[in-house]
């Protein structure tokens, strides 16, 4: 590249950088309507519906298969002091089996208003029960805990996911 071009390379490349950088710092409406937090209806636990029920077939001959359930629960949310935002607003939920099971992956939402404003999952390998959290910075309004889980018996085995389940709402000051 001979030394008159090099002064034009560098100011394209600086122009398409402040292009990029301009698409990241003024969304477009699309991308802000993508973006947006829906709101959503959760199932309801209470009724039993929050049992998944899985059956492992038998390894040998003549046994029968293995029944395991799975019990979902998303606690109320809760206010906690201190923590990454000094105090707020936490949300729990627990995947608890009946028998060991390969996989369980355990996911939480925060809800508030209606609208998912944060989220967190966590995985246990070799497990019977497995939980995960959430937080949130307090603010006036109505919180719900959503979870959901995906289970996995055995190695290679084809994974269940869950409805998600909602649970009761709390209203703060």
């Amino acid at each position: 590249m001979s030394n008159d071009t090099r002064p034009f390379v560098r100011r394209a490349a600086l122009g398409a950088c402040a292009a990029a950088l301009a698409a990241l710092v003024v969304p477009s409406t699309t991308a802000h309507a993508a973006t947006a937090h829906p709101t959503v209806t959760l199932a309801r636990p209470g009724s039993g519906a929050n049992v998944l029920t899985l059956t492992v077939p038998a390894t040998r001959p003549g046994a029968a298969p293995l029944t395991i359930d799975c019990t979902v629960t998303p606690s109320t949310p809760f206010r906690y002091y201190g923590g990454p935002y000094g105090g707020g607003e936490e949300g729990l939920a627990t995947v608890q089996c009946s028998a060991l099971v390969y996989k369980i992956q355990i996911d939480v939402a925060l809800y508030y208003n209606g609208s998912q404003v944060t989220y967190n999952s966590r995985t246990a390998y070799n497990a019977l029960s497995a939980t995960a959290d959430t937080e949130y910075p307090l603010k006036q309004g109505s919180y719900q805990t959503g979870a959901r889980a995906t289970i996995t018996t055995v190695l290679g085995g084809t994974p269940v996911t869950s409805p998600i389940y909602g649970s009761a709402s709390v209203n703060l000051p």
